[in-house]
């Protein structure tokens, strides 16, 4: 493929689909910089494979399972697990007016994270895809080329498991607490 072409292929990809794996990679970082930054890597690691692409997936699903490999990546490294300690000691540091009840806003925030952090990733990239991403089923399903009823069924495990896990840590649905 001519260097033209491989250009005009990404320019074309990225006009089409860079919001989309922006919104992505922010549903799993949570942070638009590195969202940004995760966007930007999957484009270099598309235009760098690009020959390799065998068309057996659309070009969007193609790219959006290198931003979501990207993702994983991201979470799991230290670099971001610092970060975490970081900003979280931050937050408790300028803690302002009533600290009790932001802590303990802040702990119920904490909670929910940690319950979908801990799923296995099977169910969480079904879960943020279709809560956080806004994704529908029929595009969850195709994005991680899987049948839609799995997609169903991953779904509300997920949901079953953090249900679970926020009533073991005390959890109360509906408290004002």
């Amino acid at each position: 493929m001519l260097k033209e072409q491989k250009d005009a292929h990404l320019s074309r990809a990225m006009t089409m689909y860079g919001d989309y794996l922006l919104r992505v990679c922010f549903t799993y970082v949570q942070d638009w910089a590195v969202a940004e930054d995760l966007v930007q890597d999957t484009f270099v690691k598309y235009y760098e494979k690009m020959e390799q692409f065998r068309e057996e997936a659309s070009i969007k699903t193609y790219l959006y399972r290198i931003a979501i490999n990207n993702c994983h990546s991201y979470l799991s490294s230290w670099r971001y697990k610092k970060i975490q300690v970081i900003d979280y000691w931050s937050k408790l540091k300028s803690l302002s007016n009533n600290p009790e009840k932001e802590v303990l806003m802040g702990e119920m925030d904490a909670l929910l994270v940690a319950s979908i952090e801990k799923l296995p990733t099977k169910y969480k990239d079904v879960l943020l895809l279709f809560h956080f991403a806004e994704f529908s089923l029929k595009d969850v399903a195709e994005l991680l080329k899987l049948p839609e009823n799995t997609v169903k069924t991953r779904l509300r495990r997920a949901r079953q498991m953090v249900g679970i896990t926020l009533l073991e840590e005390g959890f109360e649905y509906g408290s004002d607490s």
